[in-house]
C-alpha cells in the first residue's frame, strides 16, 4: 500500500528525520564509489535514508498527525523519537557496512 502524505506537518517531520541521519554520518568512515562524484553520491545517500525513513514512518506520522489531541500527538511523538533512535543506528550501520572504506 502506498504511503501519502497528508500534510506539511508530516512532510517537515520526516525530513528532519533524514537530515538528522544525514549530519550524523561520518563521512571519514565512508568510501565514494568511483562511479559517483561527491556531490551525486551525497544526493543518493539522502534518498537511500528517505527510502528507509518514508517506508518506516510515514504512517506513524500521518496517524499521529491526525489526532486532534495535541497533548496526544505529543507523547505519541516521544514514543516515535524513542524508536527512531534504534532505527538511526540500523540505517547508519547499514550505509558504514556497504560503504564503510576497507
Amino acid at each position: 500500500m502506498e504511503n501519502k502524505i497528508l500534510n506539511g506537518e508530516v512532510k517537515e517531520k520526516r525530513n528532519e528525520l533524514i537530515l538528522r541521519i544525514f549530519d550524523t554520518l561520518d563521512f571519514q568512515r565512508i568510501e565514494i564509489p568511483e562511479e559517483y562524484s561527491k556531490d551525486t553520491f551525497f544526493d543518493f545517500l539522502k534518498w537511500k535514508i528517505g527510502t528507509n525513513i518514508a517506508f518506516r514512518y510515514d504512517k506513524q506520522l500521518n496517524f499521529i498527525y491526525s489526532q486532534k489531541n495535541k497533548d496526544l500527538q505529543e507523547r505519541l511523538l516521544k514514543n516515535l523519537e524513542f524508536d527512531f533512535r534504534q532505527e538511526q543506528f540500523e540505517i547508519l550501520s547499514n550505509i558504514y557496512f556497504e560503504f564503510g572504506k576497507k
